[in-house]
């Protein structure tokens, strides 16, 4: 039944045995962090059998691969190719505020697939894996090259150490809320504001002080 089940199943949605193991992998280690999630918890929250994640994923550290590459290529992946987009001025500053505002709404999520990115990264941040070099070289480093190729359009002869302070300063601001505790983006959201038109303005502030100071040269 499960291998039935498993034909043509796509997206975060479906209910064939591999994704329902790789949906609950992820909410279990977003919830305890890698060390303190168990194959166990894992199962019981898939409602599958432990023979079940050894026959498709063989260990708990590719589980937990399976579960980031996943995450990554549902979430993340859209964002590379925003680069390409650009041509002039005004299409490097659409694609600096796509790229902000898709990273605020990574962060501050508070709904899953989204909400278990944002907590993934923050635990990865803080206790580190023993994945995770591997998955800064696979996923982490691909998505700050393509953001520094946004900034490289903008900063005169490519100095990297200046796309790098730029890049470590905007990503600072929106990784501040991946490492936070759920619920305290909200503490400065006024209460009359909706929360995703407050995360607009979050994002056209960090942009506005882009945009002070960088102006589009050319594409690279």
């Amino acid at each position: 039944m499960d291998g039935d089940r498993d034909k043509g199943c796509e997206g975060w949605e479906c209910r064939c045995t591999q994704d329902r193991i790789l949906n609950a992998a992820a909410k279990v280690f977003a919830e305890r962090g890698y060390k303190a999630a168990t194959i166990r918890m894992i199962c019981a929250e898939a409602e599958v059998n432990v023979a079940l994640v050894n026959y498709y994923f063989k260990s708990k550290a590719e589980l937990y691969k399976a579960v980031i590459a996943k995450l990554f290529e549902n979430v993340a992946k859209p964002m590379m190719a925003i680069p390409d987009a650009v041509r002039d001025e005004t299409t490097w500053r659409e694609a600096i505020r796509s790229w902000v505002r898709r990273a605020i709404a990574i962060c501050a999520a508070t709904r899953p697939p989204e909400s278990w990115v944002a907590r993934l990264m923050g635990m990865e941040s803080c206790v580190p894996s023993d994945m995770a070099q591997d998955i800064d070289r696979k996923f982490s480093v691909p998505m700050r090259q393509c953001f520094r190729r946004l900034l490289s359009m903008a900063i005169d002869g490519g100095d990297l150490a200046m796309i790098n302070l730029w890049h470590s300063s905007i990503n600072a601001q929106c990784v501040v809320y991946a490492l936070a505790k759920p619920g305290w983006a909200e503490r400065f959201c006024p209460p009359e504001v909706e929360r995703e038109k407050w995360l607009d303005m979050v994002a056209e502030h960090i942009c506005e002080g882009v945009f002070a100071r960088l102006s589009f040269r050319g594409k690279v």
